[in-house]
């Protein structure tokens, strides 16, 4: 199909034409994804430092949010502090924790407030501890029963699980691929409320956790990085059709050509014909030939 846009010719194939289309809405949607997540990113930035500001509270405090039905992501980015009990022997080890490019694992524990009534469970991410080279082996973990508690509540965890989350083997510590909290509140003798603390302060184990890993500045750069792609993807599919129509173009004037020399020349191929019949053989030759023949 030709179409005529500025003056130019443009001939468009479907099959090319749905393929540019293709790529450059995807482009477009990943533009769009790294520019929602850079907004996520600054909104979660603004609710922390407001958070700074404030007074960090208790696992009671966050227990009253739970039971009165208020939605604890309104909670998330929240200072928490308070002495809690470690419930032994619960230990599990997050998998896939790098620190300084070297292999290791977050301890997470449960831990349950002194003073809260009722009685209150959450997980809390003490920090990093190396992995012995052998994968069969794991770390030797020493927690003290009681546990002063200084951290970061996080309501949800958005980490990606890969294959199995779990590995039970009968005994503790156990390797865990993701922060579930519904798979290991059933290991628990009470209820555990739902999210993470980040312990900051006071842990045996190295505190390496950042609440934002990529600003948003990082990310609006990878929208701007995808917009610019689904541009140059739009310019080479136009590109390509317009390179096409001129080579229609020339091809047409070249077929013109040629039909015009070859009815050019049918034309003069008679008059050649008819001066060749018009003009008799020289005398003299006719007269030697004929000399020749009686000759012989």
């Amino acid at each position: 199909m030709t179409i005529i846009v500025f003056k130019r010719n443009w001939v468009v194939h479907w099959y090319w034409a749905v393929i540019n289309v293709l790529v450059v809405a995807i482009l477009l949607a990943l533009a769009s994804w790294q520019w929602q997540r850079a907004a996520q990113k600054q909104q979660s930035l603004d609710q922390l430092a407001q958070w700074q500001i404030q007074p960090a509270t208790t696992l009671g405090g966050l227990m009253t949010h739970a039971q009165e039905g208020t939605n604890l992501l309104a909670q998330d980015g929240a200072l928490v502090a308070f002495t809690g009990h470690w419930i032994s022997p619960y230990v599990w080890l997050l998998d896939n924790q790098l620190l300084s490019g070297r292999p290791g694992y977050d301890v997470v524990i449960p831990v349950q407030e002194l003073s809260a009534s009722p009685p209150a469970i959450v997980l809390v991410n003490l920090g990093w501890i190396s992995a012995p080279l052998s994968r069969t082996e794991l770390p030797e973990v020493n927690i003290t029963d009681e546990i002063n508690v200084q951290g970061v509540y996080r309501a949800r965890s958005d980490t990606l699980l890969l294959g199995k989350n779990l590995e039970d083997q009968g005994r503790w510590p156990m390797r865990i691929q993701k922060i579930d909290n519904q798979l290991l509140a059933s290991y628990l003798p009470a209820g555990l409320l739902p999210g993470l603390i980040y312990q900051q302060q006071s842990s045996p184990f190295v505190v390496h956790y950042r609440p934002v890993v990529l600003p948003p500045e990082r990310h609006k750069a990878y929208a701007l990085q995808w917009l610019l792609l689904a541009v140059a993807a739009l310019l080479v599919g136009l590109a390509c059709a317009h390179e096409t129509a001129y080579q229609c173009e020339t091809v047409s004037n070249s077929k013109s050509i040629t039909a015009e020399n070859s009815a050019k020349e049918m034309r003069e191929q008679p008059s050649v014909i008819n001066s060749a019949l018009e003009d008799p053989l020289p005398k003299t030759a006719f007269s030697k030939n004929k000399v020749s023949t009686r000759s012989h």
